[in-house]
């Protein structure tokens, strides 16, 4: 059953990672000024917030985790379930590490877009990896067809 859970987690994890390509993709096709809307900037500050959060807290988590998995054995002396505790430690440290770049990587999957450049989603991604220097516009762009100009 706990494999099960894991096998679902990574497909999850797979189909979300895959989709934000298309997802940048399908909005620029659509030629809206997605990043310029102040709720989609507040949107990336709120997750920028978030990821820096996790980046104080997960390794204190693997720290302490980790030194209370090596206290046990030692403490009671069972030292062959050192190694066991090692690899579980080694397991956190590579998912605390995989935490660091997924700026890195949603950066990468909006640039994978071909229309990218740095006006259009600059402003999302600055909201994102710097949250305390974005700037959120107090005016939503006005968007409007051909029909709407005569």
């Amino acid at each position: 059953m706990k494999n099960n859970k894991k096998n679902l987690y990574m497909i999850i994890a797979l189909v979300v990672l895959l989709s934000i390509p298309s997802v940048a993709y399908a909005v620029t096709s659509a030629k809206l000024p997605f990043c310029d809307y102040g709720g989609v900037r507040r949107t990336f500050m709120i997750v920028g917030i978030i990821i820096n959060i996790v980046k104080i807290v997960v390794p204190l988590i693997i720290v302490i985790t980790g030194m209370i998995a090596f206290a046990k054995p030692i403490l009671s002396g069972k030292t062959e379930d050192l190694t066991a505790n090692a690899m579980i430690l080694l397991k956190k440290f590579i998912a605390g590490v995989i935490i660091f770049y997924i700026p890195t990587i949603l950066d990468f999957a909006f640039s994978l877009n071909p229309e990218y450049d740095k006006t259009s989603y600059y402003a999302c991604t600055e909201c994102m990896n710097n949250p305390d220097g974005c700037t959120i516009p107090d005016k939503d762009p006005v968007t409007y067809t051909n029909d709407a100009q005569s």
